[in-house]
């Protein structure tokens, strides 16, 4: 019963990531290259039912040599990704910008994405919230495209109502699967997109803080029509990272809810 426990759990996260990817992917080829500023489209090795989920804006697009250098760095501590350390330059550029070849290249994308989930920075308190909380947890953007600027980023949305709304179905389906109890939302920018966003299933998952009309849990924050608490912060990492006492209200907060 136990390893069929397992396979049913593993089976569950490669069905999320894989049905992501292909809406990702089919979005990709049908839209314009400018869309996705000229790149692979973010793809996902797994995503995995969870207890709370992390969403962020989009996938920064760190320099190329940086990027490699820190997969090279790292990969070997998998097994399943240590092969990564045999690319070279030529081969890690072209897996980014040969847009021809993206269908092809899904499995190293996700290793790569992999490698960064386990390593960088940027996850880190995401990790030590699940440690603390002795909770599962997942990441997911909400846009799929590869950029560092959020300027250009606002732009490409405000000028593009459909890409914007096949984002959010997309995004939409890997919420529903992942079915967290509780969603943080760490960024500004992002929560004011969902929460004035005009799609017609966004709202029921994001309410704004209309203090009249929302609901609310005992822990303060919103609740949204499928019961979801709803936590809009601040970055968790970073120069502009939420400050020490109220990331430990966040961790304080989400335990309350949870338990």
């Amino acid at each position: 019963m136990a390893l069929r426990h397992f396979f049913k759990i593993f089976n569950c996260k490669i069905m999320i990531s894989v049905n992501h990817n292909k809406q990702t992917i089919d979005l990709f080829e049908k839209s314009s290259s400018d869309c996705f500023f000229g790149r692979a489209p973010m793809i996902y090795d797994e995503l995995s039912k969870s207890d709370i989920l992390f969403v962020g804006v989009n996938p920064s697009f760190i320099d190329t040599d940086k990027s490699l250098h820190f997969v090279k760095i790292n990969c070997m501590k998998n097994d399943s990704t240590a092969y990564l350390s045999n690319l070279k330059k030529s081969n890690f550029e072209a897996l980014f910008y040969d847009l021809d070849s993206v269908n092809s290249n899904i499995k190293t994308l996700g290793d790569i994405h992999k490698v960064f989930r386990q390593n960088y920075s940027y996850f880190k308190k995401f990790n030590h919230i699940a440690d603390q909380l002795n909770v599962t947890i997942e990441h997911l953007d909400l846009l799929p495209v590869r950029e560092t600027s959020q300027k250009l980023v606002v732009k490409l949305l405000s000028q593009n109502q459909e890409f914007t709304n096949a984002c959010f179905d997309i995004f939409l389906s890997a919420l529903k699967q992942i079915s967290p109890k509780a969603i943080i939302i760490e960024n500004s920018f992002i929560r004011d997109l969902l929460i004035n966003s005009s799609h017609p299933e966004i709202r029921n998952y994001f309410p704004s803080y209309d203090f009249k009309s929302f609901k609310s849990s005992e822990v303060g924050t919103p609740i949204n029509k499928y019961g979801m608490a709803v936590y809009y912060t601040s970055m968790l990492t970073g120069q502009r990272a939420i400050d020490l006492g109220s990331y430990n209200r966040l961790i304080w907060s989400l335990n309350k809810f949870l338990k």
